[in-house]
């Protein structure tokens, strides 16, 4: 799983995805800062001046490490700024489940209003509950895959950890095959 968690195909199709679930999901929210400032304060999580701080930043915040994850610029950097983003969101669905709020419209990708009761999506997918949480933490996954696992190009060797101080016993014995001496090895004069 490691190897294929590595590959840097994996890294490419997550990159893309993420960064344009992110686009998509900001640019709706930059359309109506004022819709998007309403859904923030029905979370009943912050108060009204930080939810139009927030429904004015947010968006840009998602439009922008999104473009950056696309762009394959600064990528380690733009998941981790997704994954803390989807942190704060799970934590925020977890406080609003348990306290029973009904947020019909979690804000996440639009900020319609509900219309009238259509067959897409099923009710179960609606608003803040289960669904959203299980899509966030496979988010949460996948920006953490691009920010902690380095992509390896198929058939380059492993990489290994450097400065340890460690020689490897093959060198070792090289260097005594050959009689030199020294280094931190040698015996003080």
């Amino acid at each position: 799983m490691s190897g294929l968690l590595r590959h840097p195909r994996v890294h490419l199709l997550l990159r893309l995805l993420l960064g344009a679930a992110f686009v998509y999901a900001s640019l709706d929210k930059i359309a109506s800062p004022v819709a998007f400032a309403k859904i923030v304060y029905q979370w009943q999580v912050i108060g009204p001046l930080p939810s139009n701080l927030v429904a004015v930043t947010l968006p840009w915040v998602e439009l922008l490490a999104g473009l950056l994850l696309v762009a394959g610029v600064w990528k380690r950097e733009s998941a981790l700024v997704i994954a803390l983003m989807l942190v704060v969101f799970i934590v925020a669905a977890g406080s609003v489940m348990a306290r029973g709020i009904d947020v019909e419209n979690c804000g996440c990708v639009s900020v319609a209003q509900a219309g009238a009761p259509a067959a897409w999506p099923p009710a179960w997918m609606k608003g803040v509950g289960w669904f959203l949480v299980t899509r966030n933490l496979a988010l949460l996954a996948a920006s953490l895959v691009l920010a902690l696992v380095s992509a390896i190009r198929p058939g380059s060797p492993a990489p290994t950890p450097t400065g340890s101080g460690l020689r490897s016993e093959p060198d070792s014995l090289r260097r005594a095959e050959r009689g030199v001496t020294g280094g931190r090895d040698a015996a003080p004069p």
